[in-house]
């Protein structure tokens, strides 16, 4: 078993962007319909290639013991089947020491798959590729609610 932990972090209020992520979230955990999202992947930074997976993820609300930040509980697998890993883990919302910013975590884990040999290529490689598209994922959620505070935020001041 793999661990993952990657974190971005937001220009977004952490109340704000618990809001957010909510609003974006809760329906598909309650209904339990799964969501297909495209990953992506960097393959060569210096030109840019890259691979894209659709992979099939499903929200329910998990809890904290400290009842203060509200953890999303995920599930994401390949839509099409294939060698790659399914990931069980949580999406949160993290206060952080400012007011004007928080951080978006995604923390869990993945079993490699094809036995000995898919634990030797996560060694070597396939821990650098999930972590990478762990922060491709964050970065795509994270923009989106940035982008949404931005807008929020700038139609209070026009009138």
């Amino acid at each position: 078993m793999s661990t993952l932990y990657q974190r971005r972090l937001l220009a977004c209020p952490y109340h704000r962007a618990r809001l957010y992520l909510e609003s974006s979230l809760k329906g598909l955990a309650e209904s339990g319909q799964p969501q297909v999202v495209q990953l992506t992947v960097p393959v060569a930074s210096s030109t840019g290639a890259a691979l894209e997976k659709d992979v099939v993820i499903t929200y329910g609300v998990a809890t904290d013991p400290m009842k203060f930040d509200e953890p999303w509980k995920m599930h994401w697998g390949p839509k099409d089947g294939g060698p790659y890993p399914e990931f069980d883990g949580t999406l949160t919302i993290r206060a952080d020491e400012e007011y004007t910013s928080c951080w978006l975590e995604l923390r869990g884990s993945y079993e490699p798959p094809l036995g000995a040999v898919g634990a030797a290529f996560d060694a070597v490689l396939g821990s650098r590729i999930a972590s990478s598209t762990a922060r491709g994922f964050l970065q795509k959620i994270g923009s989106a609610m940035e982008s949404t505070y931005q807008r929020e935020e700038g139609a209070k001041h026009v009138r």
